[in-house]
């Protein structure tokens, strides 16, 4: 809750935010996925807007992309929608795309739009053995 005279802090304000984050890149993908990763939400009664939060998380892409390049490194960036958590979520890892640390089968070509577009409208990916995650992601550095 924002303090009185202060405006509270909006989604695309806590992406972008996301970048200036502590960022582990090396060893196990695991501890990778337990410090990089960031559950988002909207503030109560925002209601945002899908062009401007995939703004905020491509521009969140390409200043991590400048901090992993200063590290000598490669990275993927990656957002997902949590419907059960009912968040957006992103994190970054050492690993490619097609290796990211999921205990369910992911798409990980699905558009930013998408993805967005989904956690704003709330839907729900289904149930079951035959439910593909859509995961956006950006090949970040070198």
């Amino acid at each position: 809750m924002a303090r009185e005279g202060t405006a509270p802090v909006t989604l695309t304000k806590w992406i972008r935010e996301v970048a200036d984050e502590p960022l582990l890149l090396k060893g196990d993908l695991l501890a990778q996925a337990e410090e990089n990763t960031w559950a988002l939400g909207r503030a109560k009664g925002e209601t945002p807007v899908a062009a401007e939060v995939v703004a905020a998380f491509e521009d969140t892409a390409r200043r991590l992309g400048e901090r992993v390049t200063a590290m000598e490194r490669t990275a993927t960036f990656y957002v997902w929608f949590d419907a059960q958590a009912g968040h957006l979520k992103c994190s970054t890892s050492s690993a490619k795309k097609d290796a990211l640390p999921f205990d369910v089968e992911v798409d990980p070509d699905a558009t930013l739009a998408a993805v967005v577009g989904g956690y704003l409208a709330g839907a729900s990916p289904g149930t079951g053995e035959d439910v593909v995650l859509p995961v956006w992601t950006a090949e970040v550095g070198l």
